[in-house]
């Protein structure tokens, strides 16, 4: 009797539903900022819904959750608890602006939850071993000339705390990058209609160097905790669409591209 018990808890355990990882979007969804939520979220779920048919991570089963901020800070902070709560998120990639971004990095810090930062100046957040700045250095950068007009970028851009001036971007027009236009062929299955812009690409670079992450940690310790993920961060190489991302000491990708468009 005892055996069959415990063959039976073998089985149980067998069988049980891989634990869920969540990724989490946060960025504005509506009001005057809502373009960069709306270029990001579907870039995000791309990248999510291709590592699944790619066959997944082992040991875990990856989903997503976005969450609108408004581009305000105050509302950034409290989405932001909302966030840190649920313990099933791993990582946060967000805010996609600067002032909400540092409104919400006190919160993110006291919950041990790892931030990736794109279209944030890496040198406008703090040194902080939970914060993994994407965003290109404002110092000593040269940027690599677009052909698509200024005119090309949605006014967002002016609003976000972007300091290189309305014309420059860490990121081209998709029609600019061959493997961006590849990569996001179905962006517009699931953005329903809206193309992909700017935004789209670091969002989904920014989701697979993160999903890389989660599957060295579930790879190395089995559940893929907040630290671990972290730590992970630290150590991957993604060869991203905008090349390869890697963090440095201080959590900045330091190769971090700037792009000039015209004027």
């Amino acid at each position: 009797m005892i055996r069959l018990l415990i063959v039976w808890c073998v089985l149980l355990a067998a069988c049980a539903p891989p634990p869920v990882v969540k990724i989490a979007l946060v960025a504005p969804f509506e009001g005057r900022l809502r373009q960069v939520g709306y270029e990001a979220f579907p870039a995000m779920r791309l990248a999510i819904r291709e590592r699944i048919a790619a066959g997944g991570i082992a040991r875990v089963r990856v989903t997503f959750v976005a969450y609108n901020d408004d581009g305000d800070p105050a509302a950034a902070a409290r989405v932001a608890r909302n966030v840190a709560l649920d313990p099933e998120v791993m990582a946060v990639i967000g805010h996609l602006v600067l002032s909400t971004t540092l409104a919400a990095l006190p919160v993110y810090r006291e919950a041990g939850l790892p931030l990736l930062a794109p279209s944030v100046p890496a040198d406008a957040l703090p040194r902080d071993p939970l914060v993994f700045r994407m965003g290109p250095v404002t110092q000593g950068r040269h940027p690599q000339a677009s052909s698509a007009p200024c005119s090309a970028l949605d006014p967002s851009w002016a609003a976000v705390g972007w300091p290189f001036g309305p014309c420059v971007a860490d990121a081209p027009p998709v029609a600019e990058l061959p493997g961006a236009q590849q990569a996001l062929t179905a962006f517009t299955e699931l953005s329903l209609g809206p193309l992909p812009g700017p935004r789209s690409i670091v969002a989904y670079d920014a989701t697979n160097a993160l999903l890389d992450a989660i599957a060295l940690d579930a790879q190395v310790h089995g559940q893929p905790t907040r630290a671990g993920v972290a730590d992970a961060l630290r150590r991957i190489r993604h060869n991203g669409l905008l090349g390869q991302i890697a963090f440095d000491r201080d959590n900045i990708w330091a190769d971090a591209p700037t792009w000039a468009y015209g004027q």
